[in-house]
């Protein structure tokens, strides 16, 4: 991507005043898409009653791809978490590294970006700026539900589905229908420009996949594993992939019990729906006290593990699905990274998981379910900072964007289909156009 910086000697040469009765200079709507396409989600959706022609490249799907492609490029991420509030959970978004002590008064962030569902249990994945929410109604409030149903939201659109892929009495899956026996993961299929959810069954083999158009569930492939303990399931790359461990039926994760080779990495390719194994990087050669997990980092898988109750250590596969291609991004102390590990017990949620990483600040996020606090890990000057935020390990990294629920275009190859070095030349001007428009109009 071109920088968007600009050089002096980009501007126009300067130009005579035109005569006073000199008609209007008229922009290309390609240009006036491309200073748009700056602009966050919020003003686009009040910029399109300025007049037809902007509305009509605010909803074009070519501008919207364009959109998140410019999102995904900024330096700063933001991420949406949720918390338990009276009788609902309450979905935010927070810009985590902007300024780190404001996230700790989360729920009295920008209103917009907030949602109250009463239905909703949690966030199943973030994609493309769409949020996939699991929400269910229990037994006697118990963790087993008669009913669950997934829901669609775009924050920045304010935009909610209904209830959707339900699964009832009438489903064959119910009498194993333990809410924390299931994993679900949620991401985008380029090959058919669908979004498509999934479920995992500890100890079985059973796959479901749901599909954003049809909804409905449908039986896939067998996964090659059965496994009573996974990690969290990651989207990546039009896949879904989680770790796993053969073999292993114990209720307990116990690490004197399992060997090295009984670990593997399974990848469900959503176009396919085929499975492939991966194996961990050939540096994890002992089994370690916690169950290893994965995360991505810059659009990277990272598998994150435990090293002798003594060091905390992450790899980066900097190519996917080639294992040739990992790389260790991190190795530290427990002492440095202020985590007491004698206070951890295997059995429980205790994994330190990094959920993401700032470019611009080199600053990564670690969380941990049992923790009243998330730590923030400069990775530059190795600083620790310990944050309010045990609601932090229910968030996913969000990039805010204009699609829809349907969205059925594909996101391939955005950029190329811009004449970058044209519009990036004029955007000086058609930036000043705009700085007029809001000066008369304001």
């Amino acid at each position: 991507m071109l920088p968007v910086n600009f050089d002096m000697d980009l501007l126009p040469p300067s130009q005579p005043c035109p005569p006073p009765n000199a008609s209007p200079a008229i922009l290309p709507d390609e240009l006036i898409a491309e200073v748009l396409s700056f602009l966050p989600v919020k003003s686009l959706m009040q910029l399109r009653s300025v007049c037809k022609s902007w509305k009509s490249i605010v909803e074009d799907p070519t501008f919207v791809k364009f959109h998140l492609y410019r999102s995904s490029q900024k330096p700063d991420l933001a991420f949406v978490t949720s918390i338990y509030a009276t009788e609902a959970l309450t979905f935010t978004i927070c810009r985590l590294f902007e300024n780190p002590s404001d996230v700790i008064n989360l729920p009295n962030n920008d209103s917009y970006y907030q949602l109250k569902d009463k239905g909703c249990l949690g966030i199943v994945g973030s994609c493309n700026g769409l949020l996939c929410l699991l929400g269910g109604i229990s037994f006697d409030g118990s963790c087993y539900y008669k009913d669950m149903f997934l829901r669609f939201w775009n924050p920045a659109t304010k935009t909610l589905s209904d209830k959707l892929g339900c699964l009832g009495d009438g489903d064959s899956d119910i009498s194993l229908f333990n809410f924390h026996r299931l994993k679900f993961a949620f991401g985008y299929d380029n090959s058919s420009n669908t979004y498509k959810a999934v479920y995992f069954i500890l100890d079985t083999t059973i796959v479901r996949v749901f599909s954003i158009g049809n909804n409905v569930w449908r039986s896939i492939q067998n996964s090659p594993v059965a496994s009573r303990h996974y990690s969290a399931v990651v989207h990546l790359s039009g896949s879904v992939i989680l770790v796993a461990i053969r073999n292993y039926t114990t209720k307990y994760y116990d690490c004197k019990d399992i060997t090295i080779k009984q670990f593997v990495i399974i990848s469900l390719d959503f176009g396919t729906e085929k499975y492939t194994q991966l194996r961990p990087p050939q540096g994890f050669d002992q089994v370690p006290f916690l169950m290893p997990n994965l995360s991505v980092l810059e659009d990277c898988l990272c598998f994150s593990h435990d090293f002798e109750q003594t060091h905390f250590v992450i790899w980066q596969m900097k190519e996917f699905g080639v294992e040739e291609s990992w790389t260790q991004f991190l190795r530290i102390s427990y002492h440095n990274l202020q985590i007491d590990i004698d206070s951890i017990s295997p059995n429980m949620s205790s994994h330190w998981l990094p959920l993401c990483v700032s470019k611009k600040s080199g600053t990564l996020l670690l969380t941990n379910h049992d923790e009243l606090e998330a730590i923030l890990f400069n990775l530059r000057d190795k600083r620790v900072e310990r944050i309010n935020g045990h609601w932090l390990s229910n968030g996913k990294e969000y990039v805010e964007s204009l699609f829809g629920v349907h969205g059925s275009t594909p996101l391939r190859d955005v950029a190329s289909q811009f004449n970058r070095s044209q519009l990036l030349a004029n955007a000086p001007s058609i930036a000043c156009y705009f700085l007029a428009f809001c000066i008369v109009y304001d």
